[in-house]
């Protein structure tokens, strides 16, 4: 019996190469201009705070921010029956703009 040993495509396509500084830094710069060009499409910013800071950046109150929690893009931040809520703020912001009037929201005085 013969044995014939046949390269797959997968052998044939892996070929080892060696990255020089150049490659190594044009690779990099490639990443950070791509990177960069993701970010500046990325609208606003993104900022967990927490109920009682949304109800004064939004100028609704703290009962508005808890009763419309999950209109308003709430996180829970662990699973216990305690766990700690968070919103983006930019996310609540189109939320509430967006939201259908407010029947039980009103601003604070």
């Amino acid at each position: 019996m013969s044995q014939r040993h046949s390269k797959s495509a997968a052998d044939v396509a892996m070929v080892e190469r060696i990255l020089t500084d150049g490659d190594v830094e044009a690779i990099a710069e490639a990443t950070a201009a791509r990177l960069a060009e993701i970010v500046s499409r990325a609208p606003g910013t993104f900022a967990l705070v927490d109920a009682r800071q949304l109800a004064r950046d939004l100028d609704v109150s703290l009962d508005y921010v808890y009763a419309h929690a999950s209109e308003l893009g709430a996180m829970r931040l662990g699973s216990g029956p305690k766990a700690r809520i968070r919103f983006d703020l930019d996310r609540a912001r189109q939320a509430l703009e967006a939201g259908p009037g407010r029947t039980n929201g009103r601003r604070r005085r």
